[in-house]
């Protein structure tokens, strides 16, 4: 006992004489998570947007400077949010261009970052980025990342617990990485709508905020990444357009930025706006220009950044058929990324020349097939399935999926959902547009989703390069009838080979190109996840005839040195 009353004595002795600044535990954040940090203004600001501008500047342990810009949230409440890049000690200084409100101006502070403890591969990795020259999108180590999206343009609408998480959680499980949406109603409904921006920020709008910070954090921790519209419906700044001058628009971008930019996301600015939503804007002075631009310059962090496309076209005579060429956004210094609304035909080979263009003259920047049929709403099971092996072959590395009453929650408009449309290979009725949520999100398209990524990331995906109609190396042939036949190849050189035909027949063709050596070569089943292997194969001339497909469904057909 006196042993012990003398240890607690000598521990309590050692305890007076340290600072007190040692006492206080620092605060501990792992890696590439969010960290919020709070400050509180000496006094109110009535405008805080234009009143107040708050920076952090944060300091790694490496010499790494990352500037991020702190918001408003209620009251005399300012925060940051940051997210650390690397192992150590960070030390930050807060700067306020009211340099008198010692409440925002000159705080400092510190903590420590450590290893990130769990599994997900956004946290373990890094942030997503866009390096030039890379076609495709890379963890910040440098691993690709397969982009494979979900579609939900009125997520706001979704009710929290009972959908908008189950969805979540089933897409994860489906193996779904991305997560897409926009923050306002779909349209501009009067009925929704989270906060209204046209008479400036105030307290009545950060409920909306609140609700959003909720989402874009459950999406984080379920480990999506989440691609995400800014601010309000794209038709907003053209509706209300002298609402919003340059400079509150750049600081409602700058805003965006604060409260989400340390998140797990990827900017794509608005829906369609590019090259000026079907001529709601004037695509030279388009106001969205100047959210990329804000965006690009107060981001920290380089997410990367596109503007969601009107729908892809060839087509010279379309005035809003979009392709890389014609883009109003693609020089913009902050666009690194190509959000494509591609539906390609169902019933034949695509267009070659719309993917062409976008790898001939998109500047080697990541294509994305970002919006294309909707399942039980433009198109069926096949199309949604046929869509996404499309257009990884042909060199859009990422594809986002979109089911009937999710992708639209509570519909999309009577006049849509009357109609009767038609892929030209199934018809759609207004009763499959009437499925719920609560079924569409076990659409077995979902699953075989979840199929095709499996396949892709058994190979170096990033690695193959489409051939588009290039004879040679790939001539449509061999089963009849052979014109029938609607396909797309790519390759990684001459050592693996993958073919997807589509067509209602078994007709397929042969692969060119190939050496004096054995091949193994195998059928996958798109729709199952099955493979159906061959005996290895010795190439004829460096020609491969593939046999007829197994039956006159879509298959995938694999060769590989």
């Amino acid at each position: 006992m006196k042993k012990y009353l003398a240890g607690l004595l000598c521990l309590m002795a050692l305890l007076l004489c340290l600072p007190l600044a040692a006492l206080a535990a620092q605060d501990i954040v792992e890696r590439w998570r969010m960290h919020e940090i709070i400050f509180y203004s000496q006094g109110d600001y009535t405008a805080p947007l234009g009143d107040a501008v708050l920076d952090v500047t944060f300091i790694g342990p490496q010499g790494t400077v990352m500037v991020m810009p702190g918001f408003w949230d209620g009251g005399n409440i300012w925060k940051v949010r940051f997210a650390p890049t690397e192992l150590g000690i960070w030390q930050y200084e807060t700067s306020c261009s009211n340099t008198e409100d010692e409440g925002l101006h000159g705080r400092s502070g510190s903590f420590e970052c450590v290893p990130y403890a769990g599994d997900l591969a956004i946290y373990r990795r890094g942030f997503i980025k866009s390096e030039p020259g890379t076609r495709y999108l890379t963890y910040a180590d440098g691993t690709p990342f397969f982009y494979l999206g979900d579609t939900h343009w009125t997520m706001p609408k979704e009710p929290f617990e009972e959908m908008f998480k189950t969805i979540v959680n089933t897409r994860v499980a489906q193996g779904f990485t991305v997560y897409q949406s926009q923050p306002h109603c779909y349209q501009g409904e009067s009925d929704f709508q989270e906060y209204n921006l046209r008479d400036g920020l105030d307290e009545g709008d950060l409920a909306g905020f609140a609700d959003l910070d909720r989402r874009f954090a459950y999406i984080a921790e379920a480990g999506l990444v989440h691609a995400n519209a800014h601010l309000f419906y794209v038709t907003e700044l053209a509706d209300s357009y002298g609402s919003y001058p340059e400079d509150y628009l750049r600081r409602l971008s700058r805003y965006w930025v604060a409260r989400y930019g340390a998140y797990p996301v990827l900017w794509f600015v608005a829906q369609e706006a590019d090259n000026d939503y079907y001529g709601a804007f004037d695509a030279e002075n388009n106001p969205w220009k100047t959210v990329a631009d804000e965006t690009g310059a107060c981001d920290p962090y380089r997410h990367p950044l596109t503007v969601h496309q009107e729908a892809a076209s060839m087509d010279k005579k379309s005035a809003h058929g979009m392709n890389a060429s014609k883009s109003a956004f693609g020089n913009l210094p902050a666009h690194t990324w190509w959000g494509v609304q591609w539906s390609p035909s169902l019933y034949k080979s695509p267009d070659f020349k719309l993917p062409m263009d976008f790898w001939d003259n998109g500047g080697m920047k990541p294509i994305i097939n970002f919006e294309g049929r909707y399942d039980f709403f433009w198109t069926k099971h096949f199309g949604a399935r046929a869509q996404g092996w499309i257009s990884f072959l042909n060199g859009m590395y990422g594809y986002g999926y979109g089911a009937i009453d999710i992708w639209a929650y509570g519909g999309s408009g009577p006049d849509w959902e009357a109609a009767v449309n038609n892929d030209r290979r199934d018809k759609i009725t207004p009763e499959d547009k009437s499925t719920s949520w609560t079924e569409s999100l076990f659409f077995e398209t979902a699953d075989q989703m979840g199929h095709m990524r499996r396949f892709f990331e058994s190979l170096e995906w990033w690695e193959l390069e489409p051939r588009f109609s290039n004879r040679k190396w790939f001539i449509p042939w061999w089963c009849t009838p052979w014109w029938a036949t609607s396909y797309s190849v790519a390759s990684q050189g001459n050592d693996v080979y993958v073919a997807y035909f589509y067509q209602d027949g078994r007709s397929t063709g042969m692969l060119r190109g190939l050496d004096r050596d054995t091949y193994t070569a195998a059928w996958f089943n798109p729709r199952t996840g099955e493979t159906l292997p061959f005996k290895d194969k010795w190439p004829l001339l460096g020609i491969y005839k593939i046999p007829c497909k197994p039956d006159r469904e879509d298959w995938v057909f694999y060769l590989k040195r």
